[in-house]
């Protein structure tokens, strides 16, 4: 084994194994009702679906009448006209819309999505979600909520299915933390496409082989360990079996047609399914995957946006094994996602395991239309604080309704194209910003209700009790000086208003300048930033500290601001420092608009004593490089980042996603404005697999902060600091509510943080979701403040409950073994007749 950082690749010994090897009952079972040869050398598995965008080009209404329709007619005559057919949907949104408005349909779609005495289920969901979710922006708990909500929709319609998959087709990335996610909703195995350093068709001018990048995750599967399958295990123990969709997630679209492409209904070749035509491209698929296999089964995905299911597909596969599988030893079978999984499974131990960070594919979406990561941050953060504030009261159906409301719409904003900013203007304004305005008002009413209903109990706290501490200013001959204990900061007017000196602990943290501005020249667009792609450019063209600022001073009632107007190629920035008194930070604020094919940073020169990156995700924290693939490297940031030191560490907090660079000269960077077109390569050409732009002309604001810890608590941040740090973004007049929320359900560990408290949709009680950065094999107490449990269950975030709790003296002990555990409690006046799992099947 090759020991390395969880920023690297694990790797575990890899054995290849011989044709026809281990099975585990349930793939013998699936072998025989496949018809799968038990001599056959390789077994190509095509899976059918269709990739549907809740939007991206077109509006989920627009997409719904166009192609959703169609579609589904479409599948429902083909499963109906052929029992072995199987098809399966990615997530839960469009079945939801068209089960709702076709009800005359309903029957038909129950018949297939429930299973079949002899066939199984034909119609797959793969995803519980309502979305494909991109996982490197949302908050987590807008991602755990997506796949309940949808698992909800599914048990109300009284429907069974219960996927242990998860498909991200289309992701531009992933989070390393990506196996405890799907572990808290219990999902056992995944497929994805877009992974750091792959070849996508019509990307980049570079050719096919320049890739996979030297470095990548790409380049480890593909040429270092010759594998598309392997285990993927993160820092917290967590598995799933993966799949990487190397050849993308429409590589076997054109096995009955001849031409370039079908996609999103329409079709530049013409129908070709002639005996010769399906072998050869039978030949191509096995030829492109069995180098890359490490068992006998090959997965060949059909799934290309909006495409139509290919008529009569086993007919095509019947008459290739007929005819070809005694000369080929290729036996190709339609089959469903999971049942891949259980296919390979078998073969689990002879899989690599590996811990990676499949990032950065894209870089530029982290930070393209910033308003569509801040709101979805605020709603969320609000929604959890309602829920919390009002899980152990008696339902109120306005806070439940608006509550529901707010769920409903926010969580569609986890899509891949939508929180990333990555749909053209039209659709961006159109629908999205209607989905984030509905939930903000949701929101909004859920949490006013919530606060009005425990008022009285938060009223002696409402306002925070600021320190007369240490907090001074003053103007001196260069500029502006602030001091508090442990920490003095100066900002240069002859350094365009930048911070010249950040001392800490008596240390100097930077070797130039801070909190400085600096404007790039950006020839990428939506997806990704200039220097990604060949014949891009991402070039400096200006900064804010080439010209001398005026700096005023504002002083306010528990502290003061530093503000500074700088004109930045043609477009005026303001940037305030504010220091408040009774709290460690320095908070930054910037607002401005970005001119187009430009992207601002904000920048700070860190003294060059070593220092590791490290940074949250979503899911967990990570240690990354300061470099992989490209230079400069930026990494999506959910919420936080360390510069940890040997003496010092430096915090960095962001009050919504953005993407973050440190350099190996020690230059810390942020995006704090974007405005990008359409991608451009050599100045004029463009870029193929990109079709369209976008532009964020508006002002933009940007919100960070930043603290230092000495010594050892640099690399364990103080408990209680970690409590300041969840009310930075926090509007003061809900501060006392949060702390309130804080006292409802306890925990003897103050390590162990309640990231969600909220009713329980399944059973009585209410689901508590315990977070701890630091997880092990050690049991806590759980209590109501008021009140004692009668029962209680471990859980995952679809409220599937998984094994009881012990209960001592009224309080559950939980065992802590991962970042993300969730337990639902039942107070004694709500004990349960029976045992949930009985109860609630579907389950």
């Amino acid at each position: 084994m090759r020991a390395a950082r969880h920023s690297t690749m694990q790797v575990g010994s890899v054995e290849v194994p011989a044709s026809g090897g281990p099975r585990l009952p349930a793939a013998r079972a699936l072998c025989q009702r496949l018809g799968i040869p038990d001599d056959a050398k390789h077994v190509l598995i095509f899976t059918e679906s269709s990739h549907w965008d809740t939007n991206w080009l077109q509006t989920s209404e627009e997409y719904f009448r166009s192609r959703i329709e169609p579609i589904f007619a479409h599948i429902l005559t083909q499963l109906e006209k052929d029992p072995r057919r199987v098809y399966c949907i990615e997530s839960v949104f469009f079945l939801k819309l068209y089960w709702e408005r076709h009800p005359e349909a309903r029957e038909r779609l129950r018949s297939l999505l429930e299973p079949d005495a002899r066939w199984g289920v034909r119609l797959r969901i793969l995803t519980s979600a309502f979305t494909t979710p991109d996982t490197l922006l949302p908050h987590t708990e807008s991602i755990l909520r997506d796949f309940h909500l949808g698992q909800t929709w599914l048990r109300h319609q009284g429907l069974t299915a219960n996927p242990r998959t998860a498909y991200f087709p289309d992701n531009f990335g992933h989070s390393p933390h990506l196996p405890s996610l799907m572990r808290a909703v219990g999902v056992d195995a995944i497929a994805v496409t877009r992974i750091d350093g792959m070849y996508f068709i019509a990307s980049d001018f570079r050719p096919k082989r320049d890739f996979p990048l030297a470095g990548s995750t790409a380049a480890l599967l593909q040429r270092d360990l010759s594998t598309l399958d392997f285990v993927w295990k993160d820092d917290d123990g967590a598995e799933v079996l993966c799949h990487w969709n190397a050849f993308t997630y429409f590589q076997g679209d054109m096995l009955a047609h001849a031409g370039i492409i079908r996609w999103n209904g329409h079709v530049a070749a013409i129908p070709w399914r002639t005996r010769g035509h399906v072998a050869r491209r039978i030949g191509a698929f096995v030829g492109q995957l069995a180098p890359l296999a490490r068992t006998p089964y090959l997965l060949c995905p059909i799934g290309m946006d909006f495409n139509d299911p290919i008529v009569d597909l086993n007919g095509l596969l019947d008459r290739y094994n007929q005819e070809r599988y005694g000369h080929t030893g290729t036996w190709a079978v339609l089959a469903g996602l999971d049942d891949y999984f259980t296919l390979i499974d078998g073969y689990r131990s002879k899989l690599p395991v590996l811990s990676v960070d499949p990032n950065p594919y894209w870089m530029g979406f982290y930070a393209s239309r910033p308003e569509l990561k801040q709101r979805p941050t605020r709603i969320v953060r609000s929604l959890v604080l309602a829920e919390k504030l009002t899980a152990l009261a008696p339902p109120d159906p306005a806070i439940e309704a608006a509550l529901s409301d707010g769920w409903a719409n926010v969580v569609l904003m986890n899509h891949h194209d939508a929180i990333t900013g990555t749909s053209p203007d039209r659709v961006s304004n159109l629908e999205q910003n209607a989905w984030l305005t509905t939930a903000e008002g949701a929101s909004d009413e859920a949490l006013r209700l919530a606060a009005n209903s425990v008022a009285e109990d938060t009223s002696s706290g409402v306002l925070d009790a600021r320190d007369s501490d240490s907090l001074r200013w003053a103007r001196t001959r260069d500029g502006v000086e602030v001091c508090r204990e442990h920490c003095r900061v100066t900002f240069g007017a002859d350094k365009g208003g930048a911070i010249t000196h950040i001392e800490a602990f008596g240390r100097e943290q930077l070797s130039g300048l801070g909190f400085d501005l600096v404007v790039h020249a950006d020839e990428g667009g939506l997806w990704r930033l200039g220097h990604e792609f060949r014949g891009g450019g991402f070039d400096v063209v200006d900064r804010a500290s080439l010209r001398p600022a005026d700096i005023k001073l504002i002083e306010l009632d528990d502290g003061v601001s530093v503000e500074v107007r700088s004109s930045l190629a043609g477009h005026e920035y303001t940037r305030t420092t504010t220091f408040r008194r009774g709290d460690p930070f320095i908070r930054f604020t910037v607002e401005g608009a970005a001119a187009r094919r430009r992207t601002v940073t904000c920048r700070f020169d860190m003294c060059g004593t070593p220092a590791e990156l490290h940074m949250d995700t979503v899911g967990g924290r990570i240690e990354r490089p300061r470099e992989r693939v490209h230079k400069p490297t930026f990494w999506p940031a959910p919420s936080t980042l360390s510069l940890r030191g040997t003496e010092d560490a430096v915090h960095v907090c962001f009050e919504a996603p953005t993407a973050v660079s440190f350099s190996p000269e020690h230059a810390l960077e942020w995006i704090i404005a974007r405005n990008p077109t359409k991608e451009r390569a050599f100045g004029i050409l463009p870029v193929l697999a990109h079709p369209i732009g976008g532009t964020s002309d508006h002002r933009q604001v940007h919100h960070a902060a930043m603290f230092v810890t000495e010594g050892h608590c640099g690399h364990a941040v103080p408990h209680a600091l970690l409590r300041q740090v969840e009310l930075l973004f926090l509007p003061d007049e809900l501060h006392a509510f949060k702390r309130f929320a804080r006292t409802l359900v306890c925990c003897d560990d103050p390590t162990v943080f309640f990231s969600a408290i909220k009713r329980a949709d399944v059973g009585p009680g209410v689901i508590v979701r315990l977070a701890c950065e630091r997880p092990s094999m050690r049991t806590v107490e759980v209590r109501f403040a008021t009140g004692q449990i009668a029962a209680a269950w471990l859980a995952d975030a679809r409220e599937t409950d998984l094994e009881p709790v012990e209960i001592r003296d009224g309080a559950a002990l939980v065992t802590i073994s991962r970042r993300l555990t969730t337990v639902r409690l039942v107070p004694c006046v709500e004990a349960p007749e029976a045992h949930p799992i009985a109860r609630d099947s579907s389950a």
